[in-house]
């Protein structure tokens, strides 16, 4: 079963991506620029950190496993699971942000 408080904050990291793409241009937004900026850089580190966590974890369980036998092949490959998707759910937030950081760069000013 995939960790959700990891999974949680990868989507969270996902949806205010693909907010600030489609608000980009509102001049309306309550928050100020920086605060908006503050935030997303803080979720998008911790989403970073968790991920790296999520990895530590896989690779400890496979060294113990290996090591000493004293973990059971499924939690080894469940560990995995968890840390190769939430190794893709990165990739994924990478390409939004540099998608939008594309479509911004490419607006006529």
């Amino acid at each position: 079963m995939i960790d959700r408080a990891n999974m949680q904050g990868v989507m969270n990291v996902i949806r205010q991506a693909e907010l600030a793409n489609s608000q980009a241009s509102d001049a309306s937004l309550r928050i100020s620029n920086e605060q908006q900026q503050s935030r997303f850089a803080s979720d998008l580190l911790a989403a970073i950190r968790s991920v790296n966590e999520t990895q530590m974890r896989s690779a400890e369980t496979k060294t113990n496993f290996e090591a000493r036998g004293d973990v059971s092949v499924t939690d080894v490959l469940i560990d995995s699971q968890r840390a190769s998707v939430a190794f893709e759910a990165t990739l994924q937030v990478r390409n939004k942000v540099l998608k939008a950081y594309q479509d911004v760069m490419s607006m006529p000013v």
